[in-house]
């Protein structure tokens, strides 16, 4: 995951020399603007929209503290980078990530930037689901879902869905055009978000719409056929609810 990245500080080589050292040892940032007074970084932050800003304290006009105080609502992580120690608890309170003294320790660097990766990663997760239960509970909207990979966020109609599979705590969509798609989160989890909307749990890793039931075939214990084709387990103590609520909306 690529942390989208701004560092301001008043001296350019203080700025030239962080990038160098980010641009090395710390792939996954991608630094896309530099700011050399607080303003100027408060200008670039509301154009960017960084997930990491990289902030001097010391600066003259308006300091580090006095530029975030200005912003009102900070919705980026913040790591300091100072030369001076004095500020650390400000620095902690302040609810900054992490705070590096100058001159910058390689080690401390990558450990800052490891914590943002992982603060940054849960924060894009749990933005998705949001949007997912919104979506859902707009009822004057074209019913679609959101569902989140690790590269993309695919926008998928709720009758495109065939069926789900558990992958341990990740589920694979199957849709009616024989693609399908791994997405984070479990089963049970998309199991409450679609209980509503015709869906049943027939097996513990099998969710399936009902509008794409073709037949109930009695053999072998009993399964779901499909209309793709894809027979699906039903459990022995799930049979009797698949069925009744398979005869409740036919």
């Amino acid at each position: 995951m690529t942390i989208k990245s701004i560092i301001i500080d008043d001296e350019s080589h203080n700025l030239e020399n962080l990038k160098r050292l980010l641009d090395k040892n710390c792939p996954n940032v991608d630094v896309v603007g530099m700011a050399c007074s607080a303003d100027q970084g408060v200008e670039l932050i509301s154009k960017l929209q960084p997930d990491l800003v990289l902030l001097d304290i010391e600066m003259p006009n308006k300091n580090g503290f006095d530029m975030l105080e200005s912003m009102g609502n900070v919705n980026f992580e913040v790591i300091f980078v100072t030369a001076y120690n004095k500020y650390a608890l400000k620095a902690i309170k302040s609810c900054a990530l992490d705070y590096i003294m100058k001159p910058i320790a390689i080690s401390e660097l990558k450990d800052a930037v490891s914590k943002v990766a992982q603060v940054v990663s849960e924060k894009k997760e749990n933005q998705k689901l949001k949007f997912l239960v919104q979506n859902l509970k707009n009822i004057n909207q074209p019913q679609k879902i959101a569902l989140p990979t690790a590269e993309e966020l695919y926008f998928v109609s709720i009758d495109e869905i065939v069926r789900c599979k558990s992958e341990n705590n990740y589920t694979l969509f199957f849709l009616n055009n024989g693609s399908s798609i791994l997405v984070s989160r479990t089963l049970k989890e998309w199991d409450d978000l679609l209980c509503s909307h015709q869906f049943i749990r027939t097996h513990q890793s099998h969710l399936i719409n009902s509008i794409h039931v073709k037949s109930f075939v009695k053999k072998d214990g009993g399964y779901i056929l499909m209309n793709d084709g894809s027979m699906v387990s039903v459990s022995k103590h799930k049979k009797e609810h698949t069925l009744n609520t398979l005869a409740s909306l036919k």
